[in-house]
């Protein structure tokens, strides 16, 4: 089992991977100034869809790399690619350079949301696993109290510095990582036989829901959104908005074993939809307080979400199913960042409907899930499969 120590400096790791996550937002926009290219273009968000091409990939490979090498090495090999793009983010000069930059660290956090649930999730007793997974995540998602502040006071002129906290850190994390011992319950079964059962195929259609609706949060048409209703500093009051994420992954992650985490996971993506679709209807403080609500459910449902999915695939394929899921769900926030701004383009009601109504979607999915809370991994995935 993992000491609370050897959880605090995993989630070191976790938390630099979802720094370059947060910053994403920020490095459009000032890039598009920087680069003269409206914030709200195909051209713009392309950064941000390459990120989400890298999740698709980093996912299944380090799925495949922790299933069939161990959890260990996979931890390993997120952050050294997350270190390589950080690099390159860093000395970038146009949007191409930063695509890739921005497509290496996608491959790495993907491949990090694929191995450390599953590793946590092996690693810890039943009665603690959910607020363990909650916890390495959490350092994560309180990025967004430094991200923001950081992101303002380097401006437009800067913001190539926000890749250096990706850097520094993820060298850190990796040398850390060595230390770290194998899963027990991967050691038991590396012989057994892989099979991609339903149970993934559910997941991953859970999450291209679940991310087109979030990413499309992070994409330059929210921006636009921002300041149509009253706010000309724009990245001021996004942030604003953002902090309501940070929250939502607390609460969550303390009260993860204390609600059945098939219900926190789908009323959290529900609420977040409903949340949404209440932007059509206001403007100025009431808007801010509805994006802020929208943000704390996009928040909420990590931590249950990412110990939910892990729980309900068996250990043979937890990290590779986690992978294919969360990775190939990532598609859903490739492609929603560019169907937003198209339907933004025809009418900011359309960018606002079409991401309210995604997220509801995927929240009503989960209604067909297990309930997993307090008990063993082998008791859970015993049950019979979720019909997909």
């Amino acid at each position: 089992m993992l000491s609370r120590r050897q959880l605090a400096l995993l989630s070191v790791g976790t938390s630099l991977s979802f720094w370059d996550i947060f910053n994403v937002p920020y490095i459009v926009d000032y890039s598009a100034q920087q680069f003269h290219v409206p914030s709200s273009s195909a051209i713009a968000n392309l950064p941000l869809t390459m990120e989400m091409v890298g999740y698709f990939l980093g996912g299944a490979t380090n799925g495949l790399v922790s299933t069939y090498l161990g959890r260990k090495k996979g931890l390993i090999l997120t952050m050294l690619i997350i270190s390589i793009g950080s690099l390159i983010g860093l000395l970038s000069q146009n949007f191409l350079d930063l695509s890739i930059a921005e497509l290496l660290i996608g491959f790495g956090i993907e491949g990090e949301v694929a191995v450390i649930p599953s590793y946590v999730s092996e690693m810890t007793s039943a009665s603690f696993r959910g607020r363990a997974v909650g916890l390495v995540n959490l350092g994560g998602f309180l990025m967004t109290l430094v991200v923001g502040p950081t992101a303002i006071l380097l401006g437009s002129g800067y913001w190539r510095l926000l890749f250096v906290a990706g850097l520094s850190m993820a060298l850190f994390s990796a040398v850390f990582r060595t230390t770290l011992p194998e899963s027990g319950r991967w050691i038991k079964t590396k012989q057994e036989k892989v099979k991609v059962n339903k149970s993934i195929v559910y997941f991953t259609l859970v999450w291209f829901f679940s991310y087109f609706a979030g990413y499309s949060l992070f994409s330059g048409s929210i921006f636009s959104i921002i300041e149509g209703k009253g706010f000309a500093d724009s990245s001021l009051y996004f942030t604003y908005i953002l902090y309501g994420d940070p929250l939502g992954v607390t609460l969550s992650s303390i009260l993860n074993d204390k609600i059945e985490r098939k219900w926190s996971s789908s009323l959290s993506n529900v609420l977040s939809g409903v949340a949404i679709l209440s932007w059509a209807f206001l403007s100025g403080l009431p808007f801010l307080v509805a994006g802020f609500i929208s943000m704390f459910f996009q928040g909420f449902k990590f931590p249950t979400m990412y110990a939910y999915t892990s729980e309900n695939l068996n250990t043979r394929v937890r990290s590779l199913g986690m992978g294919i899921a969360d990775g190939m769900g990532h598609l859903g926030g490739a492609v929603g960042p560019i169907l937003v701004s198209l339907a933004y383009g025809a009418s900011p009601y359309y960018a606002i409907a079409l991401m309210g109504i995604v997220s509801m979607i995927s929240g009503v999915m989960l209604v067909k899930g297990r309930e997993v809370n307090g008990k063993e991994l082998e008791a859970i995935t015993e049950v019979k499969e979720v019909n997909a």
